[in-house]
């Protein structure tokens, strides 16, 4: 619905020279309603505008079997030698997400996740110039973070940082049987449960008045769990401040193919079958997108001037609502942009108004009054050009006049090279240069540049690094990297990505956005650090071990 409501009436060319037009609101209710009224759900998920937040009864019902699974091959690793027979080990603890809670915020965790996160709500304060982000809460004496009602709706502030896995794990580590146990048995009346409340839970007294005979009575009853040690709050609250995310990486680009078959063997006198791998394999498989779909033709155009080292290529696009006075520059025919500003500039410079469906029949049908009264063939599309560094589709027949661009993602390689005067200069290797530089058997990354300057390190998207304070800079031995401070922490980013020479990151620990393409910058990610540093000019290159330990770091 939420499609139709934003593209109706636009025609879609099915090829052969014929369209279609997407549906009206009303006639795409008509043929839902007609076509699945025997089918309640089917027809309501067909008219929904938004996918629902929570879980549907299928993910649940999946997770379910999840858990099973996992439990019984979890069993086989953990059983005990005696008494352990069951389906699940005894050593296995089932819970669920209520129990987790509830000792989360009984042992203090819910009140340190806020303080953890509380610096970035207060610093939307700061962007916005309001105190919209932070509530002052009367029973706690401290501000907490909070979002406007407008941007509630979804917003989980749980979700936005990563360190939300290490409070779970670490109270799943501490829960107990006793714990699961009690909980899972609210309401039952037993010696054993009255026996876990005295364990496990502090006690308070409370004056009541019997509802029978009026008196004034005390009595005790179970209140918070005790925590696992005494100092437990303050312990985690430290150590997940100096917790520091790590990311698993697979940056492998190409490798020999290798084939599996299976292939009956005798043994015993018995055929079995068995699984052969291939070794004798001489050919590359390529395991990253090589290239965007569209492919684009090399163009010479007199009126622009290329930059060294790009090609100007074109490609063609369907006439639509994007074509704003900036697109239509980028239009290679002057005379199909001639019209098109013309009709636009009678739009009143509005898109939406002159390039939907409708608008673009009225342009078709009266071109003539915006070509200087000269007819002209209808515009359906046009050749957009852009300067790039597109590469060649391959190297025989017409792939050598196909031109077409890296797959967004595959920017593998960010080069830092340092000159001389260790001044740095910034390079994003192209996937097909990695490829061919692996084929060799070099290194993905050329350890001298054009200018001569040599390779400090290079970056991969989920690499961690390490941005050095004034002091840090002028003396490096002041960075202890195996015992980093909380400001310390606080100073590592995690790449995102890179064009060109612009590489963008955010903090390490950083999960979403409190308020999309706002907190950082329209890309949620940034070029500089929080303080103002620009990263690339001043990082250090962290190494993590698969256990997520920093080992040591790179300048």
């Amino acid at each position: 619905m939420e499609f139709i409501k934003n593209h109706h009436g636009e025609k879609i060319e099915t090829g052969f020279g014929q369209t279609v037009e997407i549906f009206s609101e009303e006639a795409y209710q008509q043929f839902v309603n007609e076509n699945y009224a025997k089918s309640r759900s089917k027809r309501n998920k067909l008219l929904l505008e938004e996918i629902p937040d929570k879980m549907i009864e299928r993910q649940l019902n999946d997770t379910r079997y999840i858990s099973k699974f996992v439990s019984n091959i979890l069993s086989n690793l953990v059983r005990s030698d005696r008494d352990d027979e069951g389906i699940n080990s005894k050593n296995i603890i089932p819970g669920n997400g209520k129990i987790t809670s509830i000792l989360r915020q009984d042992w203090g965790l819910d009140s340190v996740w806020n303080d953890l996160i509380l610096p970035r709500f207060e610093r939307m304060n700061q962007l916005t110039n309001s105190t919209l982000f932070t509530a002052w809460n009367e029973q706690y004496q401290k501000y907490l973070p909070t979002v406007p009602i407008e941007l509630s709706k979804g917003f989980q502030k749980k979700r936005i940082d990563h360190r939300h896995h290490a409070i779970d794990a670490l109270v799943i580590a501490c829960a107990t049987r006793d714990h699961v146990n009690l909980l899972n048995n609210k309401h039952a009346k037993s010696n054993e449960r009255f026996d876990l409340n005295r364990k496990l839970r502090k006690y308070e007294k409370v004056v009541y008045t019997d509802p029978i005979t009026g008196k004034i009575n005390e009595k005790e009853v179970p209140k918070e769990f005790l925590k696992p040690w005494a100092n437990f709050t303050k312990d985690a609250k430290n150590e997940l401040e100096k917790i520091i995310v790590s990311f698993k990486q697979n940056m492998r680009v190409i490798n020999k193919t290798t084939n599996k078959y299976l292939k009956f063997v005798e043994k015993n006198g018995r055929k079995i079958k068995v699984i052969v791998t291939q070794t004798n394999g001489d050919s590359w498989a390529i395991r990253k997108s090589l290239h965007k779909d569209t492919v684009s033709g090399k163009v010479l155009l007199n009126r622009i001037k290329l930059p060294k080292g790009k090609i100007l290529t074109a490609s063609r696009k369907t006439v639509d609502t994007s074509f704003d006075l900036k697109n239509i520059k980028s239009v290679t025919d002057t005379g199909i942009q001639k019209i098109l500003k013309n009709y636009l500039k009678s739009k009143g410079n509005n898109p939406e108004l002159a390039f939907s469906p409708e608008g673009i029949e009225e342009m078709n049908s009266n071109i003539a009054l915006y070509n200087d009264y000269k007819p002209h063939q209808p515009i359906y599309k046009v050749r957009i050009f852009e300067i790039g560094s597109k590469f060649t589709l391959g190297q025989t027949g017409n792939k050598r006049s196909k031109f077409v661009e890296a797959a967004k993602g595959t920017n593998l390689f960010f080069a830092i090279y340092i000159d001389e005067n260790r001044k740095r200069s910034f390079e994003t290797v192209p996937l097909n240069i990695i490829i061919e530089r692996q084929k060799q058997g070099l290194s993905p990354v050329a350890e001298t540049n054009e200018k001569g300057d040599k390779l400090l390190f290079y970056l991969s998207p989920n690499d961690l690094v390490y941005v050095p304070s004034d002091e840090e800079q002028v003396q490096i031995s002041f960075l202890n990297i195996n015992n980093l401070t909380k400001e310390q922490v606080n100073r590592v980013y995690k790449v995102v990505s890179f064009t060109g020479n612009q590489c963008f990151f955010v903090r390490q620990e950083i999960a979403n956005t409190i308020v999309n393409k706002y907190e950082f910058s329209t890309l949620n990610k940034m070029e500089k650090s929080i303080d103002g540093l620009m990263i690339k000019e001043f990082c250090l290159k962290l190494s993590v071990d698969r256990l997520g330990n920093i080992i040591n770091f790179y300048n």
